[in-house]
Parts: C-alpha cells; sequence; structure tokens
C-alpha cells in the first residue's frame, strides 16, 4: 500500500460523500427532463421500463432544444478569434493578421475529427443545460498527434476549489477491466497481483481505480526530488488502485485539464446549478401529474366504462372487435336496458388548459420563446434597436455563462497545450504580442446585436451630421470618421487582412497629400503660365500701338 495512494482516495471518499444529496437532486431532474442521464443514483435499462413514468414528453423536449442551442448558435462557422487582453494590440494590423493566421490553425486542431470536439461538447451542452454542471477534459492522443476532448457523468466526478473559487483538484472514479490495466505497461508493473492473475483467467473483471489531478505542491510540495522531475509542471495526474490503494501510474501536466464550467453558483456548493431545470422542476412534476389524469380521462371518453346487471350477463362483456357475449334475456327484454356506459367527466377540457399553461412555464424557463433573433422587415431603425436591445437583455443570463464559464476555460487549456507542445510558429509572432495574455472573443448572436448596433449608428450619425452641414460646414470636424468607418466596418464581420497596416496608412495618406501638392502646383502653373502669356501679349501690343 502506498500512503499517498490511501490519504488522496481518502480525501476523495468524502468529496463523493457530501455531493450525494446533488446527485440525488440531479437524479431528479433526470428522470424529468433527461431520461438518459437518469443513473445518478440509480441504474436502468433501455427496454420497456425506460422512462415509464414520463407521460408528457414536452420537459424533455424543451431540455432537449436548449441544449442544441449552444452548438446551432454558438459554435457555427468561425465562432471564436483568438486576442488579447489590450485593445490597441488587437487593432494593430499586424498583430491582427497573426492573431487571425493562429485562429485558423488551432481551429483546425479542435475540429480535427480525430479530436472529438463536437461530439464531446454536444454531449457536455446537456449537462449544462440539465444540471448547470458538465465536466470536460482536454488531453493528449497516446501517440501525441492530436487532441483528444472528453465528456465526463458528473457523477463520477468530485472537486474542490481552491483559494479564488477555481476548481484545481478533481476525482473521477474509472470501471477498468483487469485486460485494460495490464494493457499499460507501467500499470502493468505497478498493479496488484489479484489484477494480474485476473487478467490472465477473468480479463473482462473490472476494478475500481480512480482518476486524480491536483496542484504540484499540494501532494509534491516539500520533495525536492519530485519537483525537479515535473520541472515546469504546475500539476500532477495519478491513476490509483482504490481496493488495493496503490499508485498504478502518475505524470505532470503544465495545465489543469480538466474543464468544470459551472452555469450558476451557489455559496457553499463547489457544484453548479441550472436555472432553467431548477426553475422548470415543479412545473415538470405537475405537469406529468396532470398528464397521466388527462390521459385517463381521455380513455375513458374514447373506450369509456360499462355497467350490466349481473343475472343477465354470463360473463364479462367482450367488446373487441368480432367478440361475443353470451346473455339470459327475456322474450321483450331489449340488451341496452341492461348497460349503461360512465358519462365523460366535464373536467376534461379544464385539464388539457392546465397542461397548456404548464408547458407554456416550462418553455419560459428553458428561454424557447427568447433564442431567435427579432426580424428586421417593416421596422424603423428606432424599432430594430429596440429590438435587439430586449434579445439582448433576454438571452444573456443564458448565452453569458456559456461564453465566459465554459467555451473560454476550454479553449484556454486547449490553447496552452498547444503552445506547450508547439503548435504554433512563435518566431513569426510580433514582438508585440511576445508578453501579451491570450483570450478570446467570440461570434455569437450577442455580438452580432453589437456589431448591427455600431453599422446602425454609423448611418444614423452619417445623416444627421449631413444635414447639419448644410447649416454649419464645419459640423462634421467633430467627428473622428476614420474610426466611425473603421467600427461600422468591423460590425460587418470584416476579417483582419481588410484592414492596411498604420505605417502602410500613413504611407498612403503622406502619397496622396504629395499628388494633391503636384497636382495644386500643377494647376498654379497652367494657371501661371496662362496670365504671363496675356500679359506679355499686352505688353507687345501696348508696344507696337506706341502706348508703352
Amino acid at each position: 500500500m502506498d500512503s499517498r495512494a490511501r490519504e488522496l482516495t481518502k480525501i476523495g471518499d468524502g468529496l463523493f460523500k457530501k455531493k450525494v444529496q446533488y446527485d440525488e437532486l440531479c437524479q431528479e431532474i433526470a428522470e424529468n427532463f433527461y431520461p438518459l442521464r437518469a443513473d445518478f443514483t440509480e441504474s436502468f435499462t433501455l427496454g420497456e421500463d425506460f422512462a415509464t413514468g414520463i407521460m408528457d414528453s414536452f420537459p424533455v423536449l424543451a431540455r432537449e432544444t436548449l441544449g442544441n442551442a449552444p452548438s446551432a448558435m454558438l459554435r457555427q462557422g468561425e465562432w471564436f478569434d483568438v486576442k488579447t487582453s489590450e485593445e490597441y494590440l488587437n487593432e494593430d494590423p499586424s498583430s491582427a493578421r497573426w492573431m487571425e493566421h493562429t485562429t485558423k490553425h488551432f481551429r483546425n486542431l479542435i475540429y480535427d475529427r480525430r479530436a472529438n470536439f463536437v461530439r464531446a461538447t454536444g454531449e457536455a451542452d446537456h449537462d449544462w443545460v440539465a444540471f448547470g454542471n458538465p465536466v470536460l477534459s482536454v488531453e493528449e492522443s497516446p501517440d501525441r498527434s492530436h487532441f483528444l476532448f472528453r465528456s465526463w457523468h458528473p457523477k463520477e466526478c468530485a472537486w474542490m476549489e481552491n483559494g479564488v473559487g477555481k476548481i484545481d483538484h478533481n476525482q473521477r472514479n474509472v470501471m477498468m477491466t483487469a485486460r485494460g490495466i495490464m494493457s499499460r505497461p507501467m500499470w502493468a508493473k505497478n498493479a496488484h497481483q489479484s489484477i494480474k492473475d485476473a487478467a490472465q483467467k477473468e480479463p473482462t473483471k473490472e476494478f475500481k481505480l480512480r482518476h486524480i489531478v491536483l496542484p504540484l505542491d499540494e501532494i509534491y510540495g516539500d520533495d525536492k526530488a519530485k519537483r525537479r522531475k515535473f520541472k515546469d509542471l504546475s500539476f500532477v495526474s495519478l491513476y490509483i488502485d482504490c481496493e488495493h490503494e496503490i499508485v498504478l501510474g502518475e505524470g505532470g501536466l503544465p495545465v489543469f485539464n480538466y474543464v468544470i464550467p459551472r452555469w450558476k453558483t451557489i455559496s457553499n456548493y463547489p457544484q453548479g446549478f441550472s436555472p432553467a431545470a431548477i426553475t422548470a422542476l415543479p412545473d415538470g412534476r405537475m405537469l406529468q401529474s396532470i398528464a397521466r389524469i388527462v390521459l385517463e380521462q381521455g380513455e375513458k371518453a374514447l373506450d369509456p366504462p360499462m355497467y350490466g346487471r349481473g343475472e343477465i350477463f354470463r360473463d364479462a362483456i367482450n367488446r373487441y372487435a368480432g367478440g361475443m357475449t353470451y346473455v339470459d334475456l327475456e322474450a321483450d327484454e331489449n340488451i341496452r336496458d341492461a348497460m349503461m356506459f360512465e358519462e365523460p367527466h366535464q373536467g376534461f377540457n379544464a385539464g388539457l388548459e392546465m397542461k397548456a399553461d404548464v408547458r407554456n412555464l416550462i418553455a419560459e424557463a428553458f428561454l424557447l420563446n427568447k433564442l431567435l433573433l427579432p426580424a428586421q422587415r417593416e421596422m424603423t431603425a428606432f424599432e430594430t434597436q429596440a429590438r435587439l436591445a430586449e434579445f439582448r437583455r433576454a438571452v444573456l443570463p443564458f448565452f453569458g455563462p456559456v461564453e465566459s464559464e465554459y467555451h473560454l476555460p476550454l479553449l484556454d487549456v486547449a490553447f496552452q497545450m498547444a503552445v506547450r507542445n508547439d503548435q504554433f510558429n512563435v518566431r513569426e509572432m510580433p514582438d508585440a504580442l511576445s508578453e501579451a495574455d491570450v483570450t478570446f472573443t467570440f461570434d455569437s448572436p450577442l455580438h452580432t446585436a453589437e456589431g448591427r448596433a455600431n453599422v446602425q449608428a454609423f448611418q444614423e450619425s452619417v445623416q444627421i451630421l449631413a444635414g447639419a452641414a448644410e447649416f454649419d460646414q464645419t459640423v462634421p470636424t467633430l467627428m473622428k470618421f476614420k474610426d466611425m468607418t473603421k467600427d461600422a466596418v468591423k460590425g460587418t464581420g470584416a476579417p483582419a487582412d481588410w484592414f492596411n497596416d498604420e505605417e502602410v496608412q500613413q504611407s498612403e495618406e503622406e502619397a496622396a497629400k504629395a499628388v494633391e501638392g503636384l497636382q495644386a502646383a500643377a494647376a498654379a502653373l497652367r494657371e501661371g503660365a496662362g496670365v504671363a502669356s496675356d500679359v506679355a501679349g499686352a505688353t507687345t501690343q501696348l508696344q507696337q500701338a506706341g502706348l508703352a
């Protein structure tokens, strides 16, 4: 046994014990909104009993629709750009071109078909919407030739925050077969004898492992030999055999490679929550209850219960097609007088109205009525601006956290790993960017609305200035037309290659001024030549007339 393994396993067991209530909440949410994830505290089989508690699929559809929104609305086309935290560097044409080239190369890295980015983020999107807390990891492939993005079940992970509220310690439970453990040379060397025996006799037998990533100082703060071994690395990755308390393998990491975004956080809880699911959970329960009652009443309306006189009907009434029922009737008796149908309940329509009302509340909670940009047809500029502002206010609680808590950390971890692996040509980087902090900007409906606002403001400003210039020609000098034009062109989504360097702009301005000067001088010379010829001709004529 290893004391490190025993200590870390004990810490992890405590973390998983603390999150039992959170897992129970997620189980309840999943049973109402995400049946395929309803295995936090229970196991299910994909058979006839799957999702039998759901009588109305609208809550599942609402979660599915919002879960598809991040990919459909925030990750289409060239949806992110590599930038710096300094605006003047982002506007510098030479720096902007390098960052644009880097963006394209980085986009190719994460969208490599082997990197699994689309699949991992697709799974994480639905965990984000349902539970407010997906778990992803960014890894290198075994041959270090490409990225590998993975999404993990939140129930398998337990984490801790550091002093500034950032997650930097994660433990993930892993069930692995004896054959899988022995397939890794280092693990096979450190594996317990029972695992080695199982690999020979029962290779599919599973053992509980735990993957732990934590800061280097937290485990090897006083171990100088280990610190020298993991020089320039800030985190340690360990795989531990929980049953036998053995470290199977360990390695250093330059960054914390788990990305655990949280939609909404609450004090004293390291886990995140989904405002949409939490808000709609009571309505989801109510809708299933109402749907069950309405379904029962609908069945009664279509196939109402029957009552018959027991002394007439020998057995149950066979009402199926072609069914025959034997009865004992007197010669003058009518069968209709011996049986009666139950009348449908009058509250059926009220139940349908209640279902519609609860569905509207769930749709409101999952923002289904707010996800589309407002149409701008047949609207004035003021109306367009007002509708765009309304759209921003409505979707900001959803899109804002996705960008800041989800996309930004995920891309940042991948970018740092790419830099560490020399995926970018740093020699071509402008000197001004060598000390700058890299960040990302995103092309989303929010930023599209901002760009449209700049374009609209430019157009309206030009109209106002043109009208005012008719009365006072000095009015246009109040504005910086170059900056206005640049911001408006950026608002249309123009690429950085369309803008010249400042040196080129200055040289072109000087050339334009020189051309204007030459043209003015030439015109002056032409006018001067004309005047000179006129004066010379007049003098000659005066001399010929004897007047001069």
